[in-house]
């Protein structure tokens, strides 16, 4: 939700300037959104709870569930940014899940 949140404020202050004399009015822009803040918290609360899950679990179990990040974000953008849906990105994503799937099943 984080990416959601941030993407949505970016295009709403339009694209990170390049030159130094864009760049701080812009910065400043940012930082009095209230909504960018959100999505900076999201993003470190995530890291929180990624190292607090990997502490406990071994990382090649772990590792394979970060890439729902990818269908996860996929599915917000299209749902709340009301970016371009394609089948072939629902393929995609769904060969993700699968895999990730497939990555955390243990066979007896």
């Amino acid at each position: 939700m984080a990416q959601i949140i941030i993407k949505s404020r970016l295009t709403e202050h339009g694209a990170v300037p390049f030159s130094l004399a864009e760049g701080w009015p812009y910065l400043l822009g940012l930082l009095g959104d209230w909504r960018v803040w959100l999505g900076g918290f999201g993003l470190v609360a995530s890291s929180v709870l990624w190292y607090a899950g990997i502490s406990r679990i071994p990382l090649s179990l772990g590792f394979p569930f970060a890439a729902l990040a990818y269908p996860l974000v996929f599915a917000g953008s299209v749902l709340f940014l009301h970016e371009r849906f394609s089948w072939q990105s629902l393929a995609g994503n769904g060969l993700i899940v699968l895999g990730v799937v497939l990555a955390a099943t243990r066979l007896p």
